[in-house]
């Protein structure tokens, strides 16, 4: 899942709860923070993800050329 998709979860848990302020109180995260990640300012981060039942899966590497 790409960051868009959570953004979008988050979208509607918003607006489920009734307003960002409400979504951000109800689940102990700054309001700004909220925004910051609906706007694409902010990586959606724990405190964000497991209200919404995610999780970050690890960053994975490879290579593209011979070092």
């Amino acid at each position: 899942m790409k960051a868009a998709e959570v953004r979008r979860i988050l979208r509607r848990a918003v607006e489920a709860e009734g307003s960002l302020t409400a979504w951000a109180t109800k689940n102990g995260v700054s309001k700004q923070y909220v925004s910051d990640v609906l706007n694409e300012k902010s990586e959606p981060g724990d405190s964000v993800l497991e209200p919404l039942g995610l999780r970050r899966k690890p960053v994975e590497y490879e290579r593209i050329a011979a070092a």
